[in-house]
């Protein structure tokens, strides 16, 4: 009897953490007699204490079930949302409420069905869960299995484990299971995301599933919905910077066929003079303006630079925009009509990241004018972006000996027409 009581409580794993030696935490468990509510229990055994627990009998019903797995899914079957502990005489909760619940409450709870998800400092990280926390769809799949009695399947012993979409992902063996390797686990169940891994693999993973209902957290950690004007800001922040990318990627592939050599941004100077280096520096500064803007500073608009310390954004890069725009200008002939988005792709492209740039800038004036929140100095490098990003394209047709549409009105005419001017005799 001893021994399988023993047994017992080490086949069950008894779901906790142990502490000291023969001193496991409780979680989730409620004395009879109390009337509050209290999230964490800490029980000291010895090993008397165990033999006495083996020895103790009782004339309740479930008491005659001594297995806690065996106790659980009992009362489980009987949709029941707690049990008694024959050993101790706590109330402790079944699944079904943390189920209801939704998501992982981090209290260790002895039935925990998502695993320890949110608990900190265990090497559980949801990898053992039957749900996913935060997964309203598919907990309240497994809410309505309980309640219709259909959560364990033929075998008692046996309970499917569903994904989101309600297809079949596993079966899990409520009986001890047999040891296996890492890779059989990570197949069976589902990362949490991020740096808690994902799937099919440990390392960390671009989705969190956080934002599948429409929200997303800013660096302040407040959660704003997604079609936010901050986010609209900062999405074209982003978006803008996507585009400087790829600019910046066909200026260098131009470098490779012309040369037949595996260049760099440091060999494509050649052709395009600091350009390349120039927009590499320009993604670094939009990283810096989305940092900004996803972290709203309240009144920063009326702080002078000593106050705004490393919350503000610099001016001084502004600055070096407007050297960078004097410099190719000065090659550049005189623009003196306005120009259609012609020419090498790379231009073409340079001038769909002005538009964009502009659209970023309309998105931002609410955050400086209204809210009051974005540093003004950050919208001014947006502004100046745009103008260096015009000229940038302008000094990319010229390099590339490639022709500049203007579109200029003619002597005796009323209408504008294109005239096509060379920037460069290559």
């Amino acid at each position: 009897m001893i021994s399988k009581a023993v047994s017992s409580i080490s086949r069950a794993a008894l779901n906790a953490t142990k502490i000291t030696h023969n001193t496991y935490r409780f979680s989730s468990c409620l004395p009879r007699t109390s009337s509050s509510s209290i999230d964490q229990v800490t029980i000291a055994y010895t090993s008397l204490d165990l033999q006495k627990m083996a020895e103790t009998k009782t004339n309740n019903d479930e008491a005659a079930i001594t297995d806690i797995e065996d106790l659980h899914r009992h009362a489980i079957m009987n949709k029941q949302s707690t049990y008694i502990d024959p050993a101790t005489g706590f109330t402790v909760f079944t699944e079904l409420p943390h189920l209801k619940r939704g998501r992982c409450c981090g209290n260790m709870c002895r039935h925990c069905p998502y695993g320890w998800s949110n608990v900190r400092g265990t090497s559980e990280n949801g990898t053992n869960g039957r749900a996913i926390s935060g997964d309203r769809e598919c907990t309240g799949r497994l809410v309505k299995q309980i309640l219709d009695g259909t959560y364990y399947g033929n075998d008692e012993d046996t309970i499917t484990k569903l994904e989101p979409n309600g297809a079949k992902l596993s079966t899990l063996n409520t009986s001890p299971p047999a040891t296996t390797d890492a890779s059989t686990s990570a197949t069976i169940s589902r990362g949490k995301g991020g740096r808690a891994g994902g799937t099919l693999t440990s390392k960390n993973v671009p989705y969190t599933r956080n934002g599948d209902k429409g929200t997303s957290q800013l660096f302040t950690g407040e959660r704003r919905k997604k079609d936010d004007i901050l986010f609209e800001a900062l999405g074209t922040v982003d978006e803008l910077c996507s585009v400087v990318g790829v600019v910046y990627a066909e200026l260098v592939a131009a470098e490779k066929r012309t040369s037949n050599d595996n260049a760099t941004a440091s060999t494509a100077k050649s052709m395009y003079g600091e350009l390349p280096e120039q927009l590499l520096e320009v993604m670094s500064r939009l990283f810096d303006v989305g940092s900004h803007v996803a972290k709203p500073e309240p009144n920063i608009k009326e702080m002078d630079k000593s106050q705004k310390g490393n919350k503000g954004f610099s001016s001084d890069h502004t600055a070096v925009l407007e050297e960078w725009i004097d410099a190719m200008t000065e090659e550049l002939p005189e623009l003196t009509s306005f120009i259609l988005p012609t020419g090498s792709i790379a231009s073409s492209n340079l001038h769909v990241a002005r538009t964009v740039c502009r659209r970023a800038e309309r998105r931002m004036v609410p955050l400086v004018q209204e809210e009051e929140t974005c540093d003004p100095d950050a919208l001014a490098y947006v502004n100046r972006l745009s103008d260096y990003l015009f000229t940038a394209a302008r000094y990319v047709n010229f390099c590339d000996g490639s022709d500049e549409t203007q579109y200029r009105k003619a002597r005796s005419i009323v209408q504008r027409e294109r005239i096509i001017v060379k920037l460069n005799d290559k």
